[in-house]
């Protein structure tokens, strides 16, 4: 296996840890606005800092897989569509009052994004298809991002759904580390030494 694929699951771990903060961020900036109507611009900055840093953590998850990783082709273009959509999405929920058209707590919103979402997530299973701790891993995974659409029967807004992405994918990457570290995952990479079996026989040895 080759000795850098940990960073893939490492920058997607930690990209996805950043977007839980930023969710924490942005509904603190929601609480400061619409309880105080005071706008924090440091708070504001906070939030915009840690989004750009997840994005580039799991554009680098991206760019190793697409390095190191063979095939997965399916794979690797869900996760540009699904960096691309969360990316739109942060950007206009950040900024919703400038969008007459954004409604933050549409219920077709908050269930085609985790259905989206999770589709996306289902995709990993081409790493390793069969593979029983990648399987209990995308279940996990899947529940909590699937979980985000009871966001609706409170009536809250989208960035909820991608709370409950961000903590899916923080527990899947995390899974997925422990199970490169054990060898209980094998992933075919670019580089990697074909193992050869030679067959040898002894029997005219004694002639």
């Amino acid at each position: 296996m080759h000795p850098n694929l940990k960073r893939c699951f490492s920058f997607g771990q930690y990209g996805n840890i950043l977007f839980l903060l930023f969710a924490l961020l942005a509904w603190l900036y929601y609480w400061s606005v619409y309880k105080n109507n005071i706008d924090i611009i440091p708070l504001e900055v906070a939030a915009y800092t840690v989004e750009v840093g997840g994005f580039v953590c799991m554009l680098f998850s991206l760019l190793n897989f697409h390095r190191i990783v063979r095939h997965r082709y399916l794979m690797k273009t869900a996760m540009l569509v699904y960096i691309i959509v969360e990316a739109v999405i942060m950007v206009i929920d950040f900024n919703y009052e400038k969008f007459t058209f954004w409604h933050a707590n549409a219920m077709w919103l908050n269930i085609t994004h985790s259905i989206f979402s999770g589709a996306i997530c289902f995709t990993y299973l081409a790493l390793e298809p069969k593979n029983t701790g990648l399987e209990v891993a995308l279940i996990i995974s899947e529940v909590i991002i699937l979980a985000g659409m009871f966001g609706t029967v409170f009536h809250l807004p989208v960035y909820v759904t991608l709370l409950c992405n961000s903590l899916a994918y923080v527990v899947f990457f995390s899974i997925l580390r422990f199970l490169v570290a054990q060898e209980r995952i094998m992933i075919d990479c670019h580089g990697d030494r074909a193992r050869e079996t030679k067959y040898r026989s002894d029997f005219f040895d004694d002639i």
